[in-house]
């Protein structure tokens, strides 16, 4: 018999021995602890306990069930209303506004139970309809792909800590990823054209990708205090498809925007530069250029 099995049997051992002395326990009167339960709560409910304790013991010991805090302290601060909770999940590929999204705007952590968010409700408030794959990243490495027909309305987004996780009763426990950092969807349209071959960024992004270092500032404070100048770097970070990957060694490129218009770069122009998801399309980030030479809402790729 399994660990989980005999935690499950001790539990129902224990209801059962309560429902037999429930009698006792009107005689002793409605106060006695812990007989008085049975009568106060009766059976049914006690076994609705028992199974949402069962399901704790995957992660918990049952030794820690005899207080709240093993509960609370782990997951009670997600149901307090009002409670800002700013920690990002970046929302990127074939979606209509990528970039990041806060946890409290993915699961209003709010004062009632069972906080959850179906994933096609959730893609779905994100304007994503059609898509061939959602892939969910976690901050320990983990990565899971779902196509939509392994999706239901039993693939949720739970709260998990001051983060999220997905589970789903109906696919292998090992994609109940915790601590989503990263959600990538791959649409049903091509509406970017590499050397003449059809794709997308959300295609591109399950690829090889690359993470570079822009817009570097240089920033300084008087402090008020000591009057010292104290100085630092700001920049950004910013994740894309490497451009020597998507296209190969080329010597030089013409890179077209929504509008039609077209730009000539080479490949000393070009190094390491990357395709981001950004802006609701499509940019061409050329790491040593400032951002206005950049190429934004790129929809065509040649490259010779």
């Amino acid at each position: 018999m399994t660990t989980r099995n005999r935690r499950l049997l001790s539990i129902v051992v224990i209801i059962i021995a309560f429902a037999g002395i429930g009698g006792a326990g009107f005689a002793l009167g409605k106060g006695t602890v812990p007989v008085g339960v049975v009568s106060q709560f009766g059976v049914p409910f006690l076994v609705e306990e028992a199974r949402a304790m069962y399901e704790c013991s995957e992660c918990h010991e049952p030794a820690d069930f005899h207080t709240c805090t093993t509960c609370h302290d782990d997951h009670g601060a997600v149901e307090f209303a009002e409670v800002p909770f700013f920690n990002m999940v970046a929302f990127t590929g074939d979606v209509p506004n990528p970039g990041f999204i806060r946890l409290n705007d993915i699961l209003p952590y709010r004062d009632h139970p069972y906080t959850q968010l179906i994933v096609e409700e959730f893609l779905t408030g994100q304007g994503v309809t059609d898509f061939v794959s959602v892939t969910l990243a976690s901050n320990d490495g983990g990565y899971v792909t779902i196509e939509p027909t392994d999706l239901n309305e039993r693939a949720l987004l739970l709260p998990y800590a001051d983060g999220i996780r997905f589970a789903s009763e109906d696919l292998h426990v090992s994609t109940w990823l915790k601590g989503i950092t990263r959600i990538i969807v791959v649409g049903e349209e091509t509406p970017l054209t590499i050397n003449g071959e059809a794709t997308s960024i959300g295609r591109l992004l399950m690829g090889a990708t690359q993470s570079v270092t822009v817009q570097e500032t240089d920033v300084m404070f008087v402090s008020e205090e000591d009057g010292q100048t104290r100085t630092a770097k700001t920049a950004r970070r910013l994740e894309g498809a490497p451009l020597s990957v998507v296209v190969g060694p080329f010597e030089t490129l013409t890179a077209t925007n929504a509008a039609g218009d077209t730009f000539e770069l080479s490949a000393e122009d070009a190094h390491n530069a990357l395709l981001v998801a950004e802006r609701g399309g499509v940019t061409l980030v050329l790491p040593d250029r400032g951002r206005s030479q950049w190429v934004e809402k790129v929809v065509e790729i040649e490259s010779r």
